[in-house]
């Protein structure tokens, strides 16, 4: 009798766990959004500027219902006064990022150069969501912080 209600129990836990492991996120958020990332899930990042030249993928995710075609999300690239493309960093030709039917996680991938940094100036990268090809999907989370519309990347000397 015990070990049979010991299994019960079990079988009981069991179901409840697994049933509360769907995905919240659209209950938390009623609108479809997209985000910007890097692989630590946050908004801000560093860089050496004493690395050797080396590739960093940062991650635009789409939040949103099953889509017919493809979405379209522009993106800016604010430098801070330090920081000078083909010196400190590369880009690649596109400003924007593109979403195939059923894709909700796309690349944005920038170089990082060897070059030391001016500590006295503005060492940061803003990599800011701009636009998007369906207007009533919103750039960032919903809500008035915007959080992970843009992310910012500080580049700092190795001391």
């Amino acid at each position: 009798m015990r070990r049979t209600l010991i299994t019960l129990c079990s079988l009981f836990l069991a179901v409840l766990t697994l049933t509360s492991c769907e995905d919240q996120l659209n209950i938390m958020f009623k609108d479809f959004y997209v985000c910007i990332k890097d692989s630590n899930n946050t908004d801000k990042s560093t860089v050496l500027s004493t690395s050797n030249e080396f590739w960093v993928s940062y991650f635009v995710y789409l939040v949103s219902e099953k889509r017919d075609g493809d979405l379209t999300v522009e993106y800016e690239v604010i430098p801070g006064d330090g920081l000078k493309e083909g010196v400190d960093y590369k880009l690649t030709a596109e400003r924007t990022v593109t979403f195939p039917k059923n894709v909700y996680r796309m690349p944005l991938r920038i170089q990082y150069m060897r070059h030391e940094v001016d500590p006295t100036k503005d060492n940061t990268l803003t990599i800011r969501l701009k636009s998007c090809s369906d207007p009533s999907i919103i750039l960032g989370y919903p809500g008035p912080s915007k959080k992970f519309s843009q992310h910012v990347v500080t580049k700092i000397n190795d001391d």
